[in-house]
């Protein structure tokens, strides 16, 4: 029945769209093939200090994150499949620098170009992805379907590389950068200059930011799925931390990220029909940041069980995600109406590299000395922060369902 669900909601998709999707599974692959390895690379094969390996990692998030509202109003402007060639391209030669560089400012310029090149296809890639469809339905279907093959290719990415780290990391930066080439060319060759569903011009930038800081709804929305971020980004932060503190589980943390993707491949698309058919986009939103929230209390209830808690935490995250976070993607053009899409996404994309980003220090100033067990307090404010954000956007998309069934 499931795999029957998947070549439906295959069949259902343009080529284009379809070459999408396949994008998340290849993007996912080459970028993890690289960055869980990078760190090592920079403080041991290299020999960088704690600072300056920080500020290569801190410089690719920083030109990512910061610069999605740029790379989605380019796209705006330029169209979506030129920023979403630029982009392979410029990735692909970020990651070819990332493995060839010995010397810091060339490991800067690389982490920096990694970083450019996200914020100019991801924001597009979705806004196109959006395009493509046909309605609100499709639009959950293919986002479905786009965070599979993205899961798949988050499982498949570190196995890659740590084989191809095994003989040089120069060897991971350079397969992963001719992956982004590859990628380049089919884009060039492949997608068709603009989507089927042509939008109308964009408005100038001073008059897009406005409509941007104006729509209240749209903002309200942004800043409760932001939390997703937050809640999300802890696997890389708190929950290691957790995990460190355990003497007995060693280990584990290899283990939480292989049940999160496999968790996200095997039932994303089961959980997207239960959306369509029994709960509504509301409740799915909602219920879903509401259990990545409640997922945290696993770890101080389950304390004299660090293994089981630290799966369970996985396992409840991983399973709130499939519900919310394809949704949220496809939601966002309800707000964005026929105008500058490529700078909505942008915006709400930012937007949660923001929030999690401040967390992230906030948290990490929480969390004490290595080695440490993390205070309560972390687990049950994130806790909080899920139920709260999964509430309010439960309540802003039922007033907007109902508001909407009044007005039609």
């Amino acid at each position: 029945m499931t795999t029957t669900h998947y070549r439906q909601s295959w069949r259902m998709l343009s080529p284009a769209a379809r070459l999408l999707v396949c994008n998340g599974l290849f993007f996912n692959l080459a970028f993890y093939m690289t960055l869980p390895y990078l760190a090592f690379h920079l403080g041991g094969t290299l020999g960088l200090t704690g600072w300056a390996s920080g500020l290569v990692m801190g410089m690719r998030v920083f030109s990512q994150q910061g610069l999605f509202l740029l790379g989605g109003a380019l796209g705006d402007r330029l169209g979506y499949r030129p920023a979403i060639v630029l982009g392979c391209l410029v990735r692909s030669l970020g990651f070819a620098l990332l493995g060839w560089a010995g010397d810091l400012p060339l490991l800067l310029l690389a982490a920096f170009l990694t970083g450019f090149a996200g914020a100019l296809f991801t924001p597009c890639a979705q806004a196109y992805l959006a395009s493509e469809c046909l309605d609100g339905r499709q639009r959950q279907q293919a986002f479905a379907l786009h965070n599979l093959a993205s899961q798949l290719g988050l499982l498949l990415g570190p196995l890659a590389g740590m084989l191809l780290t095994g003989i040089d990391f120069m060897v991971t930066g350079l397969v992963s950068g001719g992956i982004f080439l590859l990628l380049t060319a089919l884009q060039w060759r492949l997608l068709p200059p603009s989507p089927r569903h042509v939008r109308e011009r964009p408005p100038a930038w001073g008059e897009q930011w406005r409509d941007l800081i104006g729509n209240g709804p749209f903002l309200r929305f942004t800043l409760m799925a932001a939390a997703y971020q937050l809640l999300f980004h802890q696997l890389y932060l708190a929950v290691p931390a957790y995990i460190n503190s355990q003497q007995q589980a060693t280990g584990l943390l290899g283990g939480v990220f292989t049940l999160t993707a496999i968790i996200g491949v095997v039932l994303q698309l089961p959980a997207s029909q239960l959306v369509q058919r029994r709960l509504g986009v509301a409740r799915g939103m909602g219920l879903g940041l509401g259990l990545m929230g409640v997922s945290y209390l696993a770890l101080p209830w389950l304390q004299p069980w660090p293994v089981a808690a630290s799966l369970m935490q996985a396992a409840c995250l991983s399973l709130g995600s499939i519900l919310c976070f394809p949704l949220f993607a496809a939601h966002l053009p309800h707000y964005a109406g026929d105008r500058a899409l490529g700078g909505y996404y942008g915006f709400y994309a930012s937007l949660g590299g923001c929030v999690a980003l401040l967390g992230n220090v906030l948290i990490g100033a929480l969390l004490g000395e290595a080695a440490a067990t993390p205070p309560a307090a972390i687990w049950y404010g994130l806790a909080l922060c899920g139920l709260v954000a999964g509430w309010a956007l439960y309540r802003q998309l039922r007033r907007e369902e109902l508001e909407g069934s009044a007005g039609g």
